[in-house]
């Protein structure tokens, strides 16, 4: 009977075995439960960044869409004309990462209040205050300058917002109209005086704490990249405004000026001095009346209405910083 017992149990060799195998398929399993939790973060990772990423370029893209210049007129001082297309280079390498420009992006807040949709953006660049990482800020204005302004406003204090944080870099380079591509841009220097780029190349990357900055980006970090084409050229509200301009299918010659009723004329007596007319010490939108006269004569001519509403511009600043082929839009024969 004894011996029957011993042979009907389990030896230790075979308990010990058992144990083993036990070990090795949940040693198995588990590794397989680590890697397969490991990736999907990975992938869940990887997902949140490119949605990340996407919001950013999304956000910078639109902006760059509705980008509107106006060329400096030719009798205007360049450092009086607000219109600027500034992009500068402070802490990347893959481009411009202070930018400032114009748009007609901006949605009105008020639906029976005249509201000008022009709006100034300004996108900075800056550290971090607990890591290595940057912060992209950006700063928006209903309101133009009266003159050119190149300051880029960076600091909350500012009224700059925080668009995105945990930034490797952030840069813009710009397309010219050869094809060729620049890290800087600057509509208000002789170089690229009244020009826009034809296109832009956004790019950002994420930062990784275990990047070593010696490491080429490139080899390490993951970066997003997108091409926007500039509709909108460059508007010259002189030409657009002359009937014998080439884009308005005259001759090409600009009249000297225009009549009452917009008629272009040659020569023409001297004009008295804005102060000396009745108009002087006047705002130029009472002069000219841009909130009645909006719609009525086009596209280019609200343009210009926004711009003076904006500005708040004086009416000797207007006269003086536009063409007299303009003078016609003042009611008062006196003021012209």
């Amino acid at each position: 009977m004894k011996s029957d017992r011993s042979r009907a149990g389990f030896t230790l060799i075979e308990v010990l075995a058992v144990i083993l195998l036990t070990s090795v398929v949940f040693g198995v399993a588990i590794n397989g439960y680590i890697d397969l939790s490991r990736g999907t973060q990975r992938a869940s990772d990887t997902t949140r960044e490119i949605r990340r990423a996407t919001a950013i370029l999304d956000h910078v893209a639109r902006d760059f869409e509705n980008v509107v210049l106006l060329t400096t007129p030719p009798e205007m001082d360049p450092l009086e004309h607000p219109w600027v297309f500034l992009g500068e280079s402070r802490h990347s390498d893959v481009g411009a990462d202070h930018l400032k420009f114009v748009t007609r992006g901006r949605q009105p807040q008020i639906d029976d209040v005249h509201e000008s949709d022009l709006e100034m953006v300004a996108y900075s660049l800056r550290h971090a205050a607990d890591d290595d990482s940057f912060e992209l800020m950006r700063w928006s204005s209903p309101h133009l300058p009266e003159a050119l302004d190149r300051d880029i406003p960076s600091d909350e204090s500012d009224g700059a917002m925080l668009l995105a944080e945990g930034l490797a870099y952030f840069g813009v380079r710009f397309v010219t109209e050869d094809g060729s591509v620049v890290d800087r841009w600057d509509s208000s220097q002789l170089l690229n005086s009244s020009q826009l780029p034809t296109a832009v190349d956004i790019e950002v990357a994420f930062y990784d704490p275990d990047w070593d900055p010696g490491v080429d980006p490139d080899a390490v970090l993951r970066n997003y990249i997108r091409r926007v084409v500039l509709p909108l050229r460059p508007l010259d509200l002189v030409e657009l405004l002359d009937p014998n301009s080439l884009v308005n299918g005259g001759a090409g010659g600009a009249g000297e000026n225009l009549d009452d009723e917009g008629i272009a004329t040659t020569g023409g007596e001297e004009r008295t001095p804005c102060g000396q007319t009745p108009c002087s010490g006047m705002r130029a939108c009472a002069v000219i009346g841009c909130i009645q006269k909006e719609g009525l004569f086009g596209h280019s001519i609200d343009v210009m209405f926004e711009l003076a509403l904006e500005s708040n511009q004086s009416f000797c600043g207007w006269r003086q910083s536009h063409s007299p082929q303009l003078f016609w839009l003042i009611d008062n024969p006196a003021c012209r």
